[in-house]
Order: C-alpha cells, then structure tokens, then sequence
C-alpha cells in the first residue's frame, strides 16, 4: 500500500453491533500513521473526510502507477 491508492474501507468489518450490514466506502489513501502498525488516514472520495483506518479494514482496489 502506498499514498494515492484506491482502497475500500470497511470499518469493524466483523462486528455484528458496529457495521451489521458490511457497509464500506471507497477513497484514497493519504499517509501512513504510526499506531497501530499498518493503518492509514484515508479521504473518502464520497465527501472528502479523512478518516483513520487499521490494516484489517482496509482493501487495496488499484495501485497508483509510479
């Protein structure tokens, strides 16, 4: 995963209480954050919010080309 990637984000993606439905939200990756280890701040191309998303709720949809 690098800055400029297109990714789906799906929060709690196990929990029954928080995301029942599975729901999810496309956007791009922005930077890397410290903690924990392997999670991102993310911009929704929805509306533009930066959101943080861990690791296990992130899903790489295509790279950006170098």
């Amino acid at each position: 995963m690098k800055a400029g990637d297109l990714v789906k984000w799906t929060i709690a993606k196990t929990s029954p209480t928080i995301n029942p439905d599975n729901n999810y939200y496309i956007g791009i990756l922005l930077y890397p954050e410290a903690v924990p280890i392997g999670s991102w701040t993310i911009m929704l191309c929805k509306d533009g919010k930066e959101v943080h998303g861990d690791i296990t709720e992130i899903e790489v949809i295509s790279e950006i080309c170098d």
